[in-house]
């Protein structure tokens, strides 16, 4: 049995966008922006992403990163440089080599800019293997990418 390569399930790329992310100042507060992890004020609630997603902050703080059970600030990025996530499907389907990261965006007092592009499979990339062949989480319901995302 052949198993597919990473690169052959990004060939065409149907489920790939790339935005503009503003967060504007909030006027108003309520409970559920605070997060249950550690109560930390938040602008996006804590999440893994679920293939990959690459993104630039323009030096705007407030992205973090949770490392040994304690969130961090992710390094900023500036000129030339982005930070890469890998998510929770991509993970899964690489048997675990590169970690899937959970991560947030805490409430800062500034206008917050953000360029993200997320990579996503074609719509019909086989899901029910990993690289080696294992069953990966998403592969126990789905054999397409396609279903999956749905």
């Amino acid at each position: 049995m052949e198993y597919p390569t990473l690169p052959s399930l990004f060939a065409e790329d149907e489920f790939s966008a790339m935005g503009l992310r503003k967060y504007p100042i909030r006027r108003k507060i309520n409970a559920n922006m605070y997060s249950d992890f550690d109560g930390t004020l938040l602008r996006e609630l804590e999440h893994i992403d679920s293939t990959v997603t690459v993104l630039s902050t323009f030096n705007n703080g407030g992205l973090e990163m949770l490392y040994k059970n304690q969130y961090r600030a992710a390094p900023a990025t500036g000129e030339n440089s982005f930070i890469v996530n890998i998510g929770k499907l991509v993970d899964d389907l690489i048997d675990n080599k590169v970690p899937s990261v959970r991560h947030r965006v805490a409430e800062v007092d500034f206008d917050r800019y953000s360029i993200t592009y997320f990579l996503g499979p074609q719509f019909d990339a086989d899901i029910s293997r990993s690289m080696t062949g294992k069953l990966p989480d998403a592969g126990q319901k789905y054999t397409i990418f396609g279903e999956w995302i749905k």
